[in-house]
Order: structure tokens, then sequence, then C-alpha cells
């Protein structure tokens, strides 16, 4: 398996590539190429970054190269984690979708032109659903995904577990929509050790029944949020994130922790090597991720997270379970304003 990791030398993509090796994922027969853009400053830390995997993971580590260039790259899995972020001069996805399309496109073109037509894209980037929609004009779309659904849905699970006592790995639920910004989480989806929760039991852990739509309410905390955390009041911003429902502490807490940390580096990279993990596997799995939909689901047109059926060739079908009359209106209500963005972002 050949592995090529754009960003590496970024936290997110230094994060990806200890997952991937710690995991087992990449072993010494593989080859992993850390990728940058072409700065001198860039090729150093590569440079540097190689030699401290070597000392770290010698006995099980892959051919290590580097690519300073989008037409040096190749892979059989391009995951693509270099650009701007939130911060700084960027202050919302309009603005981070201007400073990370040249890179989507660069990428793209090189891909397109250079590659061997097999390659399988992921994407971790944001806004994920932007590069999934442009790397798909340019390479077949089957064979881009965007990780931001997996994430997202296994931060809904976790909130749940720690709820009910359990570890993550006993809950399942999925979360659709866009990443981050829009989420629409699946409560109908929602399993704990296999089974379905009772009533009463989703009731309890939605802490009563829901009078207003997910997304209007959740702009009101994420409101109330803003304000400790731009005051400074951090603690009080996580002690009142987990007063909250398991589905607005899972869209919420990633707001304070990215404003602490200027990143999610352990979660997304970890998100990122599930989607990685599952494709390279030869078996077929299912994962959340953003892919560019054409009528496959609901009559969609646009990319979305939802959760697909991958193999080692792509995605091959939307796996969504049965929604219930709110999910369905709110998830189609988020893919028209993802549909109109998208649009506006590649004109």
């Amino acid at each position: 398996m050949n592995v090529a990791i754009v960003g590496a030398a970024g936290e997110v993509g230094r994060a990806l590539v200890i997952h991937l090796l710690r995991g087992g994922i990449l072993g010494r027969s593989d080859r992993l190429q850390l990728v940058g853009h072409g700065h001198e400053v860039g090729e150093r830390k590569l440079l540097a970054e190689r030699c401290d995997l070597l000392d770290a993971f010698d006995e099980i580590a892959p051919s290590i190269e580097i690519a300073s260039e989008p037409e040096e790259v190749n892979g059989e899995i391009i995951v693509i984690a270099a650009g701007a972020t939130l911060g700084g001069s960027v202050f919302d996805r309009r603005q981070l979708a201007e400073a990370n399309r040249p890179l989507f496109e660069a990428f793209g073109t090189a891909i397109s032109e250079r590659g061997t037509g097999r390659e399988l894209v992921v994407i971790v980037t944001n806004p994920v659903e932007l590069g999934v929609e442009i790397i798909s004009r340019f390479i077949e779309r089957h064979r881009v995904l965007g990780m931001g659904a997996q994430q997202d849905s296994l931060r809904f699970a976790r909130a749940i577990a720690a709820d009910v006592g359990l570890r993550r790995d006993a809950v399942h639920a999925w979360v659709c929509g866009e990443h981050g910004a829009a989420q629409v989480p699946l409560w109908s989806s929602v399993r704990i050790r296999g089974a379905e929760p009772t009533a009463a039991e989703l009731t309890r852990l939605q802490r009563g029944p829901r009078i207003q739509r997910f997304a209007d309410e959740l702009r009101v905390h994420q409101m109330h949020i803003r304000e400790l955390v731009c005051g400074d009041r951090v603690s009080e911003a996580f002690q009142t994130v987990e007063t909250l429902a398991p589905d607005f502490r899972a869209a919420i807490e990633p707001f304070i922790t990215f404003h602490c940390l200027h990143s999610t580096p352990s979660a997304t990279a970890n998100a990122a090597c599930d989607v990685v993990r599952s494709l390279q596997s030869g078996r077929e799995a299912v994962v959340g991720a953003q892919v560019r939909l054409d009528r496959e689901f609901r009559d969609l047109q646009t990319t979305i997270g939802v959760p697909v059926l991958v193999d080692s060739s792509g995605w091959k079908a939307v796996v969504c379970p049965q929604l219930t009359l709110v999910e369905g209106n709110e998830l189609e209500a988020v893919a028209e304003t993802l549909r109109i963005s998208l649009q506006e972002w590649t004109r």
C-alpha cells in the first residue's frame, strides 16, 4: 500500500502519520510519501520529520519519501490535510473556501494529469465539502471522500457513551450534513450495545422532548459558549457544555478545543485514519463521509456527509438508516444550503 499525505508537516498530518504507523496500517512493505508545498521551510520540516519517524519506528516503518510539489504526489491513497484554517485573517467558511480552493485545484489537476486513474483521495482540509466537490471534478467522484462525517459521528457516539457510562465502541450513532457547521445528528440511528434505545431512554438522553429544530437550538447554545470563550472563561465554557444533551455537546465542544489548541489534531487524525483503514482493508465497510451525490439518496445533488459503503475502489452506495420526518427535512435543508454555498465558492 502506498499512501501520500499532503500537509504531513502540519499538526494533523503528523498525527495521522503516527496513527497509521502505530495502528499497523502501514508496514515495512508499504510506502509513505510526505508531501509539502514546494517551500524551502516546509521541505526542511519534512526532511526532519522523516528522520524523526525513522528514529521512532525503524523496526516497523515503511519506505518514507519526501515530495515538494503537487506534480510529485504518488499514492494509491492520497490524504489532503494541508491548507489554511480558521483564525488570523480567515474568519468564516467563505474566506476559508477562498483560501483553500487553489490548493484543491492544484492537487486535483496533478492527480488527474499524472495519476494512474485508480487513486483514492481522502479530504481532511476544510471546508471538507469544497475539497470533495472540487477534486470530484478532476477524478471519478466515487474515489473522493471527506472524513468530516466520520469525525462528527465519533464525537456524537462518545457523548452518548459518556452519558450511559460505556465506552464509545459500545455505542453506534451517525451524524450527517455539513461537517461542523450544519450537522444533522441521527437519533434514529443510535444503538447502545446493539439495541435501539426505548422512547423513555431517548427522551432522557435528549434531556427532555425537543420543541425546537436542532439547528435553531444549537445556534443559541453556540452564541452563549462563544461569549464565554471570547471572555477567556474556558473552564466555564467546558462545564456549561457538559450540561447539554449529547448532540449539542458533540457539535460545540470542538469549537472550544479549536479555540484553545488552534486545531483538533488527534480527533481529526483518528477519523481520517478510520477512513484510510476502511479503504485499504480490501473488505467492504461503512464509514461516515462527505461524498458528491447525484440523486443516489433522497434525490440529493450536492456534496454532503452521509454513511457510505466503501471498499478498495472507493465508495459504492449510501447506507443511511431510515430517517424520521424531522431528520429528513433537516438534512434536505442542509443539502440545499450546501448546494448554494458550493456554487458560490466554485464560481
